[in-house]
């Protein structure tokens, strides 16, 4: 039982979701099939501490008075209300999709006048949000394309502005077009694989000169990816990219903030591979500012490669007291499989680069061969 899906998901729920999926297992609304809420209680109190033995099929059907054949239905219902329950959980941390959505339901229930009501409301709330990446203005379009079809609904389609529809489609559209480049684009350079670029050539000729180069979600992707191309004037992109990272950092999601630094940082770095030192300084600046929003965690942890990164970086521009410093602070947000490993690491590294050998011996003494690079 426990390599099956639904015992892997419950497994790694965080306490807080758990419990809040207890009390959707509570509900007759959304969990409808007999048996399925008993098998639930049964494992709930099983998760992380009963014996292989406990939860092999025969017995748990033994267990909760259920037959083999009638326990595969039950396990398959019980998955089916994890994924609905992790999917509300997903629509609930994303307001302005059930905006949208609430918008839409009225509009079908014939409700015309609560519909642009909430319309009204879900504008405001969109308006109001400091996000204006490419997540911001899929909705921006999918609410005009609302509002479009309220105003026929209500006879009073010629008042509404299409013009505002179109560009609002256009925009969602080169923001994501873009992000998808820049994900091609690198993906490209490490894996040598070609892919077909579609219609991507045709936009990026289009945004030469266009004033939707003003807008953030636009302009950051569009900066990266000739950042990324390694065009002759790169390093020209790279500079703009990085000065709107550096004064618009709240534009953009954690999400695609991570993404826009890794495409910044990678530019950097490929640029220190060619023995190009300058970029030391840039890359440093960037993961000072990426450390401060957030944006190189994911998840809320730190990657090692990161983490011996910005050291590397650090201490190649002899900023000992920071490096020290970032040393201890992050190291327990690294992985706690390679957080001793990493941490005495670059702490060898610091007190060799600060001509503290003994100390540099002591540390290296304390690492964990485990890493290839890092033996070299």
């Amino acid at each position: 039982m426990q390599n099956t899906p639904v015992f892997k998901i419950l497994s790694n729920l965080p306490p807080a979701t758990l419990r809040a999926f207890d009390k959707y297992m509570a509900s007759p609304y959304l969990v409808t099939h007999a048996g399925t809420s008993q098998l639930y209680d049964y494992l709930r109190a099983r998760l992380h501490d009963a014996p292989a033995a406990e939860l092999k099929k025969p017995r748990l059907a033994r267990e909760i008075r259920e037959s083999t054949r009638r326990l595969y239905h039950l396990t398959s219902y019980l998955l089916e209300a994890v994924e609905r329950f992790l999917a509300l959980e997903s629509w609930n941390a994303h307001p302005h999709e059930s905006h949208a959505l609430t918008v839409e339901a009225l509009r079908r229930l014939g409700l015309n006048e609560l519909g642009a009501g909430m319309l009204r409301y879900a504008r405001k709330r969109l308006e109001t949000d400091p996000h204006r990446g490419a997540e911001y203005h899929r909705l921006d379009y999918r609410l005009q394309l609302e509002g479009y079809q309220l105003s026929q609904q209500q006879g009073r389609a010629k008042t509404f502005n299409l013009q505002e529809l179109a560009d609002a489609q256009d925009v969602a559209f080169i923001a994501e077009k873009l992000r998808t480049a820049c994900l091609l684009l690198s993906h490209e350079a490490v894996s040598k694989r070609r892919y077909e670029k579609g219609l991507q050539d045709l936009l990026l000729g289009f945004l030469d000169g266009h004033p939707y180069l003003e807008i953030p979600a636009v302009a950051a992707y569009y900066h990266g990816y000739f950042a990324l191309r390694g065009a002759a004037d790169s390093d020209a992109h790279f500079q703009k990219l990085k000065t709107i990272l550096e004064q618009q950092p709240q534009t953009f999601s954690i999400a695609e903030m991570h993404d826009l630094y890794l495409i910044a940082i990678n530019f950097c770095i490929r640029r220190i591979n060619q023995a190009e030192g300058r970029y030391f300084r840039d890359v440093f600046d960037l993961y000072q500012s990426g450390l401060q929003h957030g944006a190189l965690l994911e998840d809320g942890a730190l990657s090692r490669w990161t983490y011996t990164n910005i050291a590397l970086a650090a201490l190649n521009l002899q900023e000992y007291d920071w490096a020290l410093n970032f040393l201890h602070e992050y190291a327990p947000l690294l992985p706690a499989s390679h957080r001793e490993g990493a941490l005495n690491f670059n702490l060898a590294r610091y007190y060799y680069d600060t001509g503290d050998y003994p100390q540099a011996m002591q540390h290296l003494l304390r690492m964990e061969y485990d890493d290839v690079l890092q033996n070299l």
